[in-house]
């Protein structure tokens, strides 16, 4: 185990997802509906929101994790808005191959938008399969494995105020003493 290394402060991230808010209140349309993708974009979608000075409506969509080697995905909980005619903007915490975002894609444009953007935090492009436009990016990255700022592994890290770069494998196999550790990194100068 190579250990856990702190990857963004939350200070850096702060200021990133207000250049991000800034960008999105060039282009977003009054009323615009914000759709965020539970769980992962829950701290990264608040903190957006809260800087975003457009009037907007802001909705949640989640999906069931992946089932094992299938690469399918089950809606778990629908729009609540009706976007039709609507100008959409899809906020993920991060985008990997690109499956679960296309599935996403489609099933919001089914519903009728006017247009789609995709903002996201962090944008795993070197593991794109399927390619897929993202219009908002707050990190490109080719970290192994991300956790903290809602970024999680089997459901523990969410609350993390920093992200720390960890090897998946470590975290699979990880005991108590481990797990510590990347809950330090992930506290590591997040009041800075």
């Amino acid at each position: 185990m190579l250990g856990p290394t702190p990857y963004l402060e939350a200070g850096c991230i702060a200021d990133r997802v207000a250049d991000l808010a800034r960008e999105l209140d060039e282009v977003l349309e009054p009323e615009a509906v914000l759709i965020g993708v539970l769980k992962g974009c829950l701290p990264f979608m608040a903190d957006l929101i809260r800087r975003i000075s457009t009037p907007i409506v802001v909705d949640f969509l989640a999906l069931s994790a992946f089932a094992p080697d299938s690469g399918r995905v089950r809606l778990t909980n629908d729009l609540s808005v009706d976007v039709e005619g609507r100008q959409v903007v899809l906020v993920e915490g991060v985008v990997d191959t690109g499956f679960r975002l296309d599935y996403l894609r489609r099933h919001i444009m089914d519903h009728g938008p006017s247009e789609l953007r995709i903002c996201t935090l962090f944008d795993r492009v070197s593991r794109r399969v399927l390619p897929i436009p993202i219009d908002h990016v707050g990190f490109a990255t080719d970290a192994a494995f991300l956790v903290g700022y809602g970024l999680d592994h089997r459901g523990e890290f969410r609350n993390l105020p920093g992200v720390v770069e960890v090897e998946l494998a470590d975290l699979d196999q990880a005991d108590d003493e481990f797990c510590d550790e990347v809950r330090k990194a992930g506290w590591s100068g997040a009041w800075h």
